[in-house]
């Protein structure tokens, strides 16, 4: 299947760089409002480079047009590209807030065409793992989760020197403006929505505690570099999710079951790493050692993993950023739903729009949207009991 990209900045290289690993997709051109850019870019990757987004929905053979730029022109693009009759796949967010998002998913389902939104980690071999566990009935019922994405106080650190290998610079002043919660909340928000369905209530703190990050003398809007999620499912499990740009790095997952506890160390990074569990020891023990002691020592948890699968990046981010856009194209040819459901991605949006308001509580806030259950990925389906 023929895939267009629109965009040649930083992140477009992770896909780019990622294809190979995909040979049912092939990449077929790429565009940008950047002439110079582009040029760079279809040079490296030996892909066609069409002068405008017109001359790209004009071509027949792209089925697919994958979105890599700037958070606010996400909506206008993808509306241009369905209305053109080619499937979507955008980074994220889908749009600026629920309504953009809205009348997306609506235009495509009106249109049979499909849409679909990074982030694509829920397919990747720790969170099937996890899936897998869960649906084993591993830690009993699922309780309470605990999620981290802090990325370091990324304002002290040398960002303006952080490039692509075509050359394109890390967009600091649109990351800083947008903020951390529109950015990366979807990556902790997918993989809970994935594991326990969909939500019922959110609330949130959120605020921006270092206004000045743009230190190299650029005044500009920064968004919350700090927020605090707290998310009731529809079961009756809590997620609590923290997100920013100001504390040490950390990017672990813990999920808290009746019977143990499932964990991880880099929830988004590393798509290969290793899951780790405890389980709740037996109560009947007479062994007086430790009378407060009710876990087991952690221990990786093992399951089937891909073993025909070469990963190939190049990149120091161990994610296979193509694997969402090879899921979208044989959804499209196996006309079934895709596991990066637009009903999923627009409730995950509905989610981050009720709690990025003006204010630092939002509040209670109700979620009304829902979706289907997500299913495993083929290679782990059968192992699940």
């Amino acid at each position: 299947m023929k895939i267009g990209i629109i965009g040649c900045g930083y992140i477009a290289n992770y896909y780019a760089t990622t294809m190979p690993n995909h040979p049912e997709l092939e990449l077929a051109g790429v565009t940008d409002i950047n002439a110079d850019r582009a040029g760079k870019f279809s040079e490296y990757y030996g892909v066609k480079h069409f002068n405008t987004l017109e001359d790209l929905l004009g071509d027949r053979e792209i089925s697919i047009v994958l979105i890599c730029t700037y958070p606010h022109t996400h909506y206008e693009l993808a509306k241009a590209i369905l209305l053109a009759n080619k499937h979507v796949y955008t980074e994220k967010p889908m749009g600026m807030n629920f309504e953009e998002a809205s009348e997306l998913v609506e235009l495509a389902k009106s249109r049979k065409l499909y849409i679909a939104s990074s982030p694509n980690i829920l397919l990747g071999e720790y969170a099937q793992g996890i899936m897998k566990a869960l649906r084993d009935n591993e830690i009993g019922r699922p309780l309470l989760a605990y999620a981290h994405l802090d990325d370091g106080a990324v304002h002290h650190m040398r960002y303006w020197t952080w490039h692509s290998r075509t050359g394109t610079e890390w967009p600091y002043k649109n990351e800083f403006a947008v903020g951390s919660l529109l950015e990366h909340a979807g990556y902790c928000i997918s993989l809970l929505t994935a594991f326990f369905g969909p939500a019922r209530e959110v609330q949130a703190y959120t605020r921006c505690l270092i206004p000045d990050k743009l230190c190299r003398n650029v005044n500009d809007t920064t968004g919350p570099d700090y927020s605090e999620i707290v998310i009731e499912f529809r079961s009756g499990m809590v997620g609590r999710i923290t997100i920013g740009t100001v504390a040490p790095r950390n990017h672990s997952l813990m999920i808290v079951g009746e019977e143990g506890v499932l964990s991880t160390d880099a929830l988004y990074w590393d798509v290969q790493q290793k899951v780790y569990i405890q389980r709740r020891k037996d109560l009947r023990s007479t062994d007086q050692g430790d009378a407060k002691a009710y876990l087991t020592d952690k221990e990786e948890y093992t399951f089937t993993r891909p073993t025909d699968f070469e990963f190939r990046s190049g990149d120091e981010v161990n994610v296979d950023w193509a694997k969402g856009v090879a899921e979208l194209a044989e959804a499209i040819s196996q006309k079934r739903r895709c596991r990066l459901d637009m009903d999923h991605a627009l409730h995950i949006m509905e989610i981050i729009d009720a709690v990025n308001t003006d204010r630092s509580f939002s509040g209670p806030q109700k979620i009304r949207t829902s979706f289907e259950p997500v299913q495993p990925v083929d290679w782990i389906r059968q192992s699940i009991a």
